[in-house]
């Protein structure tokens, strides 16, 4: 045991005797680090600070580094996230996080559009995996831990549930596993609800019935929200009017089904069977009362035939034809419409002239053959002739007036202009219009269809959104043709030389909107007009203020815009002109680090400028 504490002694004595060495011998520290480390590692720049990633005699220590990121520690120690899946798992953090590589080297890459998102522990599906931009999700709001929030570059402390990137639309009044009713491709219609699995399964006319109807639309906390949890169901009269005012007792469903009011259950107590008279067709759904209306010499409710032996359809109807097509209306007529029974074969309407195609071969002979008698003329060679002109004239200065230049009888909702016809109008579309629905452009309040005079420059339909930030002399007439196309708005092809800040080198490549936009406190700000061009406004001076002149620091001095190195400096301008060994000496020998406040600043104007300053 002595043996063992007194090796581990000669051990640390000689490990801080080594240390000493290196930091006082000058030109050999200076190859002990094999590089600058990176922005978010400066302030363990310096040979003191190795043993804070290293250990003695080692290499860098997993265990150091999970220390320091404690967010990410406490994920592996849950065996949550992407760093315990399979292709990770058991990996040094080195393998993929290097260092000594300069200042402005990235520790973390990876191909956002080759990444595999499922080895995170969530999956991305439907529009999630269609989005292309990360940071809509790992945005900073959508993160509830504060320290986290703070760190800028962090994919970590999102929570998978819905609702904490997605407002609550039901407002804590449905189940928070959202999927169980939507998908993950739109938020409606809700694809996965099925109201039969519900208390109260649909059947009959609920199953058209608006949603609406029964699932109120109101404002609740100043939002839209629409109730569907606690609507009362037990009995109908939770919902309908009790026409029987309650002589009948609560339960609608002894007599009546959901399918309609008005027709009697097949299970009810009465048989009309028995009355001589079976219901038929439409007088199995009518109205009891219609027939049975307690007319003055009766002797009581629904005997109102009785002293009537053999009922035919004229001791209720009348005879529109007069008498003059016997009194069998059954002949021509079926009891479920007063309409031509299944047309009769001995009638073709070819022979009129006008051959009945499409929706019309289903209409009723009598919304055609309005007057007396089917017989009289009607005019058939246009649509107009019967159809009200729905567009009220737009199309009245065309050669062929008609509905049937788009429309046909197979249904008014479709239309047979396409794009082709659409590029001869004053407006063809291109790029994004192609793929727009006609009704956007052309149903603009959501009832009329318009196709004259709504507009056909940008700024008819969408906002101006750069409006008062930018000037009209780069947006001429608010046309966003300037900048953008309709192919994909966010292609911008803006020259920027028409500015005093001319692009070049790195600039080019990057998006406008890391330097035009700024989003604070949930709101994004854009920033064209008077914005400022020195580099500090957007980069960090890491020099200080060694190289100010009237306190702005020009970094075109000695840096260029292709990468950050040094391409425009020449020693032989400053105070000192490098010759003989000098030439070849490495800068960190004369250009030291120095940390203040904890922050690593290299000194270049070092006031040292004859021998003795440098040399014994």
């Amino acid at each position: 045991m002595k043996r063992t504490l007194i090796n581990i002694l000669i051990n640390w004595l000689a490990s801080i005797a080594f240390i000493q060495f290196l930091l006082l011998s000058g030109p050999v520290s200076s190859q002990i680090s094999p590089g600058k480390l990176t922005k978010a590692h400066t302030a363990l720049e310096g040979i003191s600070n190795c043993t804070a990633c290293h250990d003695l005699g080692a290499k860098i220590s997993e265990q150091k580094c999970l220390d320091c990121h404690k967010q990410l520690k406490n994920r592996i120690t849950q065996n949550k996230g992407y760093h315990v899946s399979k292709d990770i798992k058991g990996k040094q953090c080195i393998t993929c996080h290097s260092e000594h590589h300069g200042v402005n080297f990235e520790m973390i890459r990876f191909d956002k559009k080759t990444f595999n998102h499922s080895l995170t522990g969530y999956e991305l599906k439907g529009a999630h995996k269609k989005a292309e931009n990360c940071a809509k999700c790992h945005d900073e709001e959508h993160i509830s831990d504060f320290k986290l929030k703070q760190n800028k570059n962090t994919y970590l402390g999102l929570d998978p549930k819905c609702i904490s990137c997605h407002e609550d639309y039901h407002q804590k009044t449905m189940d928070n596993d959202c999927t169980k009713c939507h998908n993950y491709d739109e938020f409606k219609p809700a694809s996965f609800f099925n109201h039969s699995k519900t208390d109260y399964a649909l059947t009959g006319a609920h199953i058209k019935v608006d949603c609406a109807k029964c699932h109120k639309v109101e404002m609740k906390n100043g939002k839209k929200f629409q109730q569907f949890a606690g609507i009362p169901f037990k009995n109908c009269n939770s919902c309908h009017k009790d026409h029987h005012n309650g002589e009948f007792g609560t339960d609608c469903k002894s007599c009546h089904d959901t399918e309609s009011f008005s027709k009697m259950r097949s299970t009810s107590a009465f048989n009309h069977n028995l009355t001589g008279f079976a219901l038929e067709g439409k007088h199995k759904t009518i109205d009891c009362k219609k027939c049975h209306d307690g007319r003055p010499g009766t002797k009581d409710t629904y005997k109102e035939y009785e002293g009537i032996k053999d009922i035919q359809c004229l001791s209720c109807h009348q005879d529109v034809h007069e008498s003059k097509l016997g009194k069998d209306c059954k002949s021509c007529h079926g009891q479920l419409s007063f309409a031509l029974k299944n047309i009769p074969v001995s009638f073709n309407h070819d022979f009129t002239g006008y051959k009945l195609e499409g929706k019309h071969i289903a209409v009723d002979c009598r919304k055609c053959h309005t007057k007396q008698y089917m017989t009289a003329t009607l005019q058939h060679d246009a649509c107009k002739n019967c159809h009200q002109d729905y567009h009220n004239g737009e199309f009245a200065s065309i050669s062929e007036n008609d509905c049937r230049v788009c429309h046909d009888t197979e249904g008014f909702t479709e239309s047979s202009f396409d794009f082709a016809r659409h590029d001869q109008s004053a407006f063809p579309l291109k790029g994004s219009h192609q793929a727009t629905p006609c009704f956007e452009c052309h149903k603009t309040d959501g009832k009329q269809w318009k196709f004259r005079n709504i507009g056909s420059k940008c700024i008819d339909c969408h906002d101006n959104l750069h409006e008062g930030f930018i000037s009209q002399k780069f947006i001429p007439d608010n046309d966003c043709n300037a900048c953008h196309n309709s192919d994909n708005w966010v292609s911008v092809s803006f020259d920027h030389s028409k500015t005093k800040f001319e692009l070049k080198g790195k600039h080019e490549a990057i998006s406008c909107r890391s330097c035009h936009f700024e989003t604070t406190d949930q709101k994004t700000l854009q920033k064209f007009i008077n914005l400022d061009q020195k580099c500090a406004s957007c980069h960090d001076n890491i020099h200080g203020s060694q190289f100010e002149k009237e306190g702005i620091t020009d970094c075109k001095r000695c840096h260029g815009f292709e990468k950050w190195d040094r391409s425009n400096f020449n020693h032989d301008n400053t105070l000192f002109k490098l010759e003989g060994a000098h030439l070849k000496a490495d800068c960190n020998r004369c250009h030291h680090s120095e940390t203040k406040d904890g922050v690593a600043t290299i000194i270049y104007k070092t006031g040292k400028l004859t021998c003795t300053d440098c040399h014994q």
